[in-house]
């Protein structure tokens, strides 16, 4: 039989007493020796186990995988992963390959990064995708990390992000010459991770990774030494937690204050923690859900109707705001004196992710006018609020400015998530208000010129 047998995260007491046993009777024992390390050495194992251990590397175990496999059939094969059998794909390919030699397989399990992150005080089912974090090149900078922390980050959740290794790696000129010559050893820090994350960003500009973003960092889970610093990207580019393994977190905005309160002991500076997270908390606090009946109004006529209306203190990309809504109000009841007096309760209402941090996010391509508006609470009975219906001069008078605003758009009941009506921003300076006042100087030039164009068109 084939045992997978998952050794834990720290030295040679952390095999289970199963593995133990396991390890002691088996024909031949293996050491998968290049998805992780041990922080002791493979003598110190021997020592323990009573038992020599052949290391394993990436080309034994990918390429000659019939080696290790060779008599399991009718002997025990114990092949030794550190932290969980399964936290690397290319376990699951040798036991699919010791499948098709019909050997049986018996996996005993073990504590890896991936549960063993808790002692961070982050809270595991509040952790999206994990990811890893290769080492950058000068021609090579992969950045694929970064739509998945973008997914997470747009749900709340946190990500754990695992860092490279490269044991017994070769230079691509030894590789490209076919020389057995290898690399030292290295290990990813935090602080390196850091550094590619902020990069990254610096070349996507989504705000997903911010140097103002809070991350978790640890190195040496499990051992008597083991370290955990929580600060900003920034703070943790600096930062140095020692000797190897190294990972790192990056918090979601769906963080519980019992999480606030366990990694704030970990921070590198208390006072920057309470300012960021207050930051990020801001946003968390205000959300609406509405059940609308109107029409979607696009974001390109909402911006030309306004220009050429001389609303000059109405907001194209907010239109919720109350000086807006006021605004475009009087606007129509000037412009539409008959429709407007059976729409009295005309609103705008517009959708919003303040979880999504997009820069495409804060302009969304609509806003919906609505002549009927049912705020959510925690529950709603749609049928009941639907069936009230709407008066017939109003339906009529709704499709007559749909008409003369979004013409083709579809008039019906729509449901509608806004997460942060006063649109309370991140103190960064894409979204400071030196930023928007420059965007409204832009917005007062724009007027002129496209004025000019119709005028000529």
């Amino acid at each position: 039989m084939l045992f997978l047998v998952g050794l834990g995260l720290a030295d040679e007491t952390d095999i289970t007493v199963k593995g133990l046993r396991v390890v002691k009777r088996a024909a031949r024992v293996y050491l998968e020796a290049y998805t992780s390390i041990l922080l002791v050495d493979k003598e110190k194992l021997e020592a323990y186990y009573g038992r020599s251990v052949v290391l394993a590397d990436r080309e034994m175990v990918e390429s000659s995988s019939d080696e290790i496999l060779a008599g399991a059939n009718t002997s025990d094969v114990a092949f030794l992963v550190v932290g969980d059998p399964f936290g690397a794909t290319t376990h699951t390919d040798l036991v699919l390959r010791a499948r098709e030699l019909k050997i049986p397989v018996q996996s005993i399990p073990n504590a890896s990064i991936m549960s063993a992150i808790g002692v961070s005080g982050l809270q595991l089912y509040n952790f999206g995708q994990t990811v890893s974090m290769v080492y950058f090149t000068d021609t090579w900078k992969p950045s694929s990390f970064y739509d998945r922390l973008k997914e997470n980050r747009q749900i709340g959740l946190h990500t754990l992000i695992l860092l490279d290794i490269k044991v017994k790696e070769q230079s691509l000129e030894n590789l490209a010459r076919g020389r057995k010559i290898y690399e030292p050893p290295r290990f990813m820090t935090v602080a390196q991770c850091a550094c590619q994350m902020m990069e990254i960003e610096e070349e996507k500009g989504e705000g997903v990774c911010r140097t103002r973003s809070l991350a978790v960092g640890v190195a040496r889970v499990g051992a008597n030494d083991q370290k955990i610093a929580v600060g900003t990207l920034e703070q943790m580019s600096k930062v140095d937690l020692g000797s190897p393994l190294h990972s790192l977190v990056l918090l979601g905005r769906r963080t519980h204050d019992m999480e606030r309160d366990f990694i704030r002991d970990f921070a590198i500076d208390k006072n920057v923690f309470d300012s960021v997270w207050a930051e990020e908390s801001s946003i968390r606090i205000v959300m609406s859900v509405y059940l609308v009946h109107g029409f979607r109004w696009p974001r390109s006529a909402i911006r030309i109707h306004i220009i050429l209306e001389n609303i000059d203190d109405a907001a194209p990309e907010w239109l919720i705001s109350p000086a807006t809504s006021s605004a475009l109000v009087a606007n129509f009841r000037k412009l539409y004196p008959d429709l407007m007096l059976a729409l009295p309760n005309l609103r705008f209402i517009e959708q919003y992710d303040p979880i999504d941090v997009s820069a495409s996010a804060t302009s969304q391509p609509f806003a919906f006018v609505a002549d009927k508006v049912e705020k959510c609470g925690l529950s709603m009975d749609v049928g009941e609020a639907m069936g009230r219906g709407v008066a017939a001069e109003g339906w009529g008078a709704l499709i007559e400015l749909r008409d003369r605003l979004a013409p083709g758009e579809k008039v019906g009941w729509w449901v509608v998530y806004n997460g942060d009506e006063e649109r309370l921003q991140l103190a960064d300076t894409r979204r400071s208000g030196a930023g928007k006042e420059s965007e409204d100087h832009g917005c007062k030039k724009s007027k002129g010129a496209l004025k000019k164009l119709l005028r000529k068109s």
